[in-house]
């Protein structure tokens, strides 16, 4: 009996050690903090961060440490005193680094803070709101908010890209509700700049834009790569009008099994709501957090929202600060039921998703969802007076999902040296591919990619260098990951 009693200690403690080192990994490459104070009661191990009216010195200290380019597309930047920002770039253009600047039309005139970088910056100005672009359809704005660093560094471990809610200025940093989330991923950071490209009309770093080329709105194609793998989690990257972002956010939100978690500043979509709805009657935990700005004719906040979650809909309502979050969390308490975050610019809106420039992106990755589960939770109590009610699942977390694959995906043996045999029982005849990435999220293997017969298949991979590598299979729309460590 003892001995069962150390067995089980022993596993329990490498368990343990396995979750605690893959949220460290996961945090090594993916941050996110909040403008608003954090409930980390919620934590599971890595603790949120509010960052207590510091976020602009935090993206200045980022913009400070970048050598070679810096390509950024902001909404609006309206200046105050003590800005870190400007002063940022342009230390950073007198060293050389190449900069790039794309802002609204409709801020333009307002946007005090682009008015105080070097003459020298190139800066471009989106179509005037009301254009009709491409398709019939007349162009809103440029509402991006994402500021991509030392994409072409030599060292891949230096690419940044950052994004999240905030506009630049003083209340997004010391009263609004904002959230941001930093990848450290060359790989992500090119899928942003082949936007950004778009846009710019123009692929060169520091020169300045090609208006017979540029393209914003609806006129703008595909930009490219969706899925990626940045530190052993799936990611999603998404831009609008192009992408028909709603279908991911519907689609993320009929995941919910265990809870279903949405801030959001404006949130005019009533099939997002309802299906909001839906997965709280169906047994989810649901709750949400909506700006007054939603209030008025917008049902979401009027009666869905509040009809179906009750008392855990809140509005907020201030005559000076803004809930100004644009934020879904789908099973932050199930880690084995997909935790998903989806964050960035996008509002809930017919406008955001078919007639502005935004950005979205999707992180798959439990303590991830957790550190937003914190923010939500600090808002809520915030915001009501009371305490959100904590989610309980017997499932432990990982810090990366492994998803169980209906086709039983198995990698034998694992850790390995050499050769590693990766074994597929596929269930139904569809297209497969097999993709193996290095930590830093690029791709250094295709072990398959076309068409695949229902049945058992056996695949070998051999890691160019010891390390930890990441096994990626799509199938159909489903996919699955799997971590390979080569000693």
């Amino acid at each position: 009996m003892k001995k069962t009693k150390l067995l089980i200690a022993l596993a329990l403690s490498i368990g343990l050690s396995a979750s605690l080192s893959a949220q460290k990994n996961i945090t090594n490459y993916i941050k996110v903090y909040f403008t608003q104070p954090v409930d980390n009661t919620f934590s599971n191990g890595v603790n949120a961060k509010y960052l207590n009216n510091v976020v602009f010195d935090t993206l200045a200290a980022y913009i400070n440490r970048a050598k070679y380019t810096i390509d950024i597309a902001q909404y609006e930047y309206i200046t105050w005193t003590g800005d870190p920002i400007y002063t940022a770039l342009n230390n950073a253009y007198s060293r050389g680094v190449k900069i790039r600047y794309i802002q609204d039309y409709s801020y333009s005139t307002k946007n005090t803070g682009v008015n105080k970088l070097n003459a020298s910056i190139p800066v471009l100005t989106s179509p005037t709101k009301g254009n009709t672009a491409c398709n019939g359809q007349k162009y809103n704005i440029m509402h991006n908010k994402f500021v991509i660093i030392d994409e072409f560094s030599p060292d891949t471990t230096k690419a940044i890209v950052w994004t999240g809610s905030p506009d630049w200025d003083l209340a997004m940093s010391q009263g609004d509700y904002n959230n941001i989330i930093i990848f450290q991923s060359k790989v992500l950071a090119r899928a942003f700049t082949n936007e950004f490209n778009i846009m710019w009309g123009d692929t060169t770093h520091g020169a300045t834009y090609n208006s017979s080329k540029s393209k914003f709105g609806s006129c703008k194609p595909n930009s490219g790569t969706h899925r990626f793998t940045i530190g052993g989690s799936e990611v999603e990257l998404y831009f609008s009008p192009s992408d028909s972002v709603n279908n991911h956010i519907v689609k993320e939100i009929q995941t919910a099994k265990t809870d279903i978690y949405c801030g959001m500043f404006t949130f005019t979509e009533t099939t997002d709501a309802n299906d909001i709805v839906n997965a709280h009657t169906a047994g989810a935990f649901g709750a949400a957090i909506l700006d007054n700005y939603s209030s008025g004719t917008y049902t979401p906040y009027t009666t869905i929202l509040p009809g179906g979650l009750g008392t855990n809909f809140q509005g907020y309502v201030s005559s000076t600060y803004l809930y100004h979050n644009k934020y879904l969390i789908v099973n932050p308490s199930g880690p084995c039921d997909d935790p998903v975050v989806l964050t960035g610019s996008h509002n809930w809106t017919a406008s955001a998703d078919a007639q502005n420039d935004e950005n979205t992106v999707i992180v798959h990755n439990d303590t991830i969802a957790n550190e937003y589960l914190q923010a939500f939770a600090g808002d809520f109590k915030a915001i009501s007076g009371s305490s959100l009610t904590k989610t309980t699942n017997p499932c432990k977390p990982t810090g990366m999902n492994e998803l169980a694959a209906e086709s039983e995906l198995n990698v034998y043996p694992n850790p390995y040296k050499g050769n590693i045999n990766i074994s597929y029982n596929l269930v139904q005849d569809t297209r497969v591919t097999m993709y193996v990435y290095n930590i830093m999220g690029e791709r250094v293997a295709t072990l398959f990619d076309g068409n695949l017969e229902s049945g058992q298949h056996t695949f070998r991979f051999n890691g160019a260098a010891s390390g930890v590598y990441i096994l990626q299979v799509s199938e159909g729309s489903k996919v699955y990951t799997k971590k390979l460590i080569q000693e």
